[in-house]
């Protein structure tokens, strides 16, 4: 559990550590290409990860528990360490370029499936709680005449 909550800690800090990363190790390492297009990878890195994290946040198993499931510790953990890798810019750069674009993807994926799920799950359960027991939802209504409503009429002086 400590490990899960941890991590759902982490993607908060990571959202501009990582890019940061990427920037510092572009400066201590070196790397190909030009810092411009460094800098608008570091921007859409950033976005991304500030989605995950969202949308992570918005699961209501998270927000219950205070924890990612061991799933997205899988997958981020992945994710993020390719992230890591790429900021050294060595001779493996390309390899851990391709592996941070394909396991960022799955994780974003996986979040939103996770997301869909759980959400779907809780609709599902308060359908099933709100009909049984309580008769149709028609039968809740109050009948017209009941609902408390005044109407005057007025007449032209």
């Amino acid at each position: 559990m400590i490990a899960r909550r941890a991590l759902l800690r982490w993607q908060l800090i990571a959202v501009p550590v990582l890019p940061l990363w990427l920037m510092v190790g572009f400066g201590v390492f070196g790397g190909p290409g030009g810092f411009f297009l460094l800098f608008l990878g570091a921007g859409v890195l950033f976005l991304f990860l500030a989605t995950l994290a969202g949308l992570t946040r918005l699961r209501p198993a998270v927000r219950s528990t205070g924890a990612v499931g061991w799933w997205d510790v899988v997958a981020t953990a992945a994710f993020h360490l390719a992230v890591i890798g790429l900021g050294f810019f060595g001779a493996t750069g390309v390899v851990f370029g391709i592996a941070a674009v394909v396991l960022g993807l799955a994780t974003f994926w996986l979040t939103v499936w996770q997301l869909m799920r759980e959400w779907r799950e809780r609709v599902s359960g308060a359908m099933a709680q709100a009909s049984s027991g309580y008769g149709t939802p028609q039968s809740r209504r109050p009948p017209p005449e009941d609902l408390g409503v005044i109407i005057v009429h007025e007449t032209g002086h």
